[in-house]
């Protein structure tokens, strides 16, 4: 097989395997065992410190935490000086801010003199 063959062939063989260009984003322990991780809208069953994600495709982090806002993180592929797919941004720290409840609530009542 010449060079040129080969080289295609390990090409074909990558795509077909789905060997596609993986990137560590860190989560900077900043996500607590009560914060719900979605990636591209699948529930992790464990908040890792890590996640391996494609890098040459985009990719939605939801955060959500009861009585907090949620927060979403959308990581978009770029390249890098080489041409290489990275994932941007990087490093992400969900910071969940709590649901303000600074509501008033006024009644106003009328005293109701009976015949």
């Amino acid at each position: 097989m010449t060079r040129r063959r080969t080289l295609a062939f390990v090409a074909a063989c990558a795509l077909a395997l789905g060997c596609a260009a993986r990137q560590p984003v860190a989560l900077g322990g900043c996500v607590t065992e009560e914060v719900k991780v979605y990636v591209d809208g699948r529930l992790l069953e464990q908040n890792p410190d890590v996640l391996e994600l494609r890098a040459d495709q985009p990719h939605k982090l939801y955060f959500k935490r009861p009585g907090h806002e949620p927060q979403l993180v959308v990581l978009e592929p770029r390249q890098d000086a080489d041409g290489r797919p990275v994932l941007s941004p990087a490093d992400v720290c969900a910071v969940l801010v709590p649901i303000k409840l600074d509501r008033e609530l006024t009644i106003e009542a009328e005293d109701d003199e009976g015949p």
